[in-house]
């Protein structure tokens, strides 16, 4: 089975569409019988590596002879048996779409929360055009939508296609690495992410913030914001925490990878995630795997598993309600972060890992593909 997964994602951007579609094609990569590409559809330029994966960048596929896009995927890597398109609203996408068709190659569109209500009201003019001139059909044509949660399936409504629902998944860090949240004098509450201020409600953790400053000095809180700019955010950001007087609460760092990523992770005792919309968020479900204590709303899609398990809690996105939230754990007893932090931790391992996520989804791919061979 050749599966080909097109992802509008860059070399040197982090965002949780490349960490997803790179580490899914990985584990799938590992399954017997099963060959797995990337295709890079963003505009970069920049050579990709990466181990047990095939990844081919548009911009080289540009300088192949063949004529159909297809057929240039075939010359360089493999003839699909299906395709994955990650994210929505990607021209190329639909022009390889409309080849696939023709074909008869199906494929599946993985919107990563881009087809939810929230997110279509974002830019809504961008997006009719959009609908009005190529993703409606794209999507039409789809053989089903892989949706991450069930939250994010009742949030995008109906598109007339069937429905895929499989979650992002983690790759556990070691237990040496795990998280000790509650140990320390001092608590660290930690959003790590891109810094979009809608989408991540980075505006309202800072209004949150406001209110209750008085409270989290007390209680010796710090509130770490680590992530990529997002279109001046970071300055936006910089500028609202100097206007509050909250630099000694709230600290905003650089995006970071690897080693230093995990010693964020390490060093807290509380992550947050006040999104107002979402696909599913691996920052989350990385927090967890490295047993910390998550506060997050309904809009990240994995709140009821969370509850379920004691593996954090809940909020919404009124800042009076997140303030509150936030004085509550800075006083909670340092056994309740410790408890829900070992909760976190066991439901990630048994439930979120990357090979179970792969065995899910490649068990999907092959019931489209088995029909979509019967229909030719």
């Amino acid at each position: 089975m050749n599966i080909l997964h097109i992802a509008p994602i860059h070399s040197q951007k982090i965002s949780g569409v490349r960490q997803s579609a790179i580490n899914l094609a990985k584990a799938q990569s590992r399954i017997d019988g099963t060959r797995v590409g990337l295709l890079i559809s963003s505009d970069d330029t920049e050579p990709w590596q990466a181990d047990e994966l095939s990844i081919i960048t548009k911009h080289a596929l540009l300088k192949k002879r063949e004529n159909s896009w297809v057929d240039r995927i075939a010359r360089v890597m493999f003839l699909p048996d299906l395709v994955v398109f990650h994210s929505t609203f990607i021209p190329f996408h639909a022009r390889v779409a409309d080849e696939l068709k023709a074909r008869g190659i199906p494929y599946v569109i993985c919107p990563h929360g881009g087809m939810t209500r929230e997110a279509l009201a974002y830019k809504p003019w961008k997006k009719w055009l959009g609908r009005r001139s190529f993703f409606d059909s794209l999507v039409a044509g789809c053989a089903a939508i892989q949706y991450l949660t069930q939250g994010e399936f009742e949030r995008s409504g109906d598109w007339g296609r069937p429905v895929i629902i499989v979650g992002n998944g983690i790759w556990p860090p070691d237990e040496a690495s795990l998280a000790t949240p509650g140990r320390q004098p001092q608590r660290v509450f930690l959003f790590l992410g891109r810094l979009h201020i809608e989408h991540k409600g980075l505006d309202i953790l800072l209004d949150a913030v406001t209110r209750c400053q008085a409270e989290l000095r007390r209680n010796y809180v710090q509130v770490r914001i680590v992530g990529p700019d997002c279109r001046g955010s970071a300055a936006w950001l910089s500028q609202q925490i100097a206007r509050r007087a909250i630099g000694d609460l709230v600290i905003l760092k650089d995006p970071v990878q690897e080693e230093a990523k995990s010693g964020e992770f390490r060093s807290a005792d509380l992550f947050l995630h006040i999104s107002r919309t979402e696909g599913h968020p691996t920052a989350v479900l990385e927090a967890l795997s490295y047993g910390l204590p998550v506060l997050i709303t309904s809009q990240t899609n994995v709140l009821p598993e969370v509850l379920a398990a004691g593996a954090g809690w809940g909020v919404t996105c009124d800042s009076a309600d997140v303030a509150r939230e936030l004085v509550r754990l800075s006083r909670a007893h340092p056994s309740l972060l410790a408890a829900t932090g070992l909760a976190a931790r066991h439901y990630a391992v048994t439930e979120l890992h990357w090979n179970r996520v792969a065995a899910k989804t490649l068990e999907k791919y092959r019931q489209i593909i088995r029909v979509a061979r019967r229909a030719a």
